[in-house]
């Protein structure tokens, strides 16, 4: 199963906004997994016009009353692989803190999964985050957490101005497969 991953989309208004880049990336998947602060419901519902949404709640998101917007936490189940999404992974307790740029995660040298258990009230495969707007892949004691950054407000490796990224989780008899898109590169296809 071919997955989206998205964060930090930082919508005003209706959610149309998004880069047409977002929606080329996004081709071609079954489901999008939103890691919070899409600011507006609309964002939710541009995106079901490719596959179903499921998503959390960042700091500064509505309240959504159904499945499709969770309020902190969520686990989602896809091929016996489970994923722990959560906006910032530093909240709710026990935290995983990032470093000060926002590149890595500060996790300690034992009972990460533990500590993720905890978090999400079960065993999880896979943390999805946000809250950093950098994009970040980094396997600790099986498990695998990953960020994908932000579409339109990119981290300070980006240029300022520039598009930025989202994730692609390919899903299959088990295994998992994960790429970074880098949207600015999808732009420059178009003049090339």
């Amino acid at each position: 199963m071919k997955i989206g991953l998205i964060s930090d989309t930082h919508s005003a208004g209706s959610g149309q906004d998004l880069p047409q880049e977002v929606f080329q990336a996004l081709t071609g998947v079954e489901m999008i997994l939103h890691c919070g602060d899409l600011e507006c419901i609309g964002v939710l519902d541009s995106l079901e016009n490719i596959a179903p949404v499921v998503a959390v709640r960042g700091y500064e998101d509505p309240i959504e009353h159904g499945d499709r917007l969770a309020n902190t936490t969520r686990v989602v189940s896809i091929e016996s692989i489970n994923i722990g999404m959560v906006h910032d992974i530093q909240w709710p307790t026990p935290s995983i803190y990032t470093s000060r740029d926002g590149t890595s995660l500060e996790l300690p040298s034992v009972g990460v999964r533990d500590l993720v258990r905890k978090k999400f009230g079960q065993d999880v495969d896979i943390v999805a985050f946000g809250d950093t707007h950098e994009e970040l892949v980094c396997y600790c004691d099986g498990l695998i957490f990953i960020n994908p950054g932000s579409p339109t407000y990119p981290g300070r490796r980006h240029t300022p101005g520039s598009l930025g990224t989202l994730g692609i989780l390919d899903i299959a008899n088990g295994s998992v497969d994960i790429r970074i898109i880098n949207l600015q590169d999808l732009n420059n296809l178009k003049y090339n």
